[in-house]
């Protein structure tokens, strides 16, 4: 484990101690935290979608995501969103990650 001292430098934490707990704590933060993310991409989309339709001249809203993010394409979904394209794509560069075409 790394953490960032006020200096800007890492620091490795060789163990990490909690009390009894705090372990549980950290579990319900994190649970917490997608939980609230999820809440404001929802109030995101549906915001966008009253302005679309108050505006009247939008027909239809496109969202995407990773072909893996499974738990997107269920919200997506949940929303009365509909799977209409599959893209692909052809990278004529190197991604960043070390892989190229």
């Amino acid at each position: 484990m790394v953490a960032i001292g006020e200096d800007g430098e890492a620091n490795r934490l060789d163990h990490l101690r909690l009390r009894p707990g705090e372990l549980e704590h950290l579990a319900r933060l994190r649970a917490a935290r997608a939980s609230m993310e999820r809440y404001l991409r929802t109030a995101l989309f549906y915001a966008l979608r009253d302005k679309a339709q108050e505006q009247g001249n939008i027909f239809s809203i496109l969202s995407g995501t990773h072909l893996n993010n499974l738990a997107a394409q269920a919200a997506f979904e949940a929303q009365r969103r509909t799977k209409e394209y599959i893209m692909y794509s052809y990278p004529l560069k190197d991604r960043g990650d070390g892989k190229s075409h």
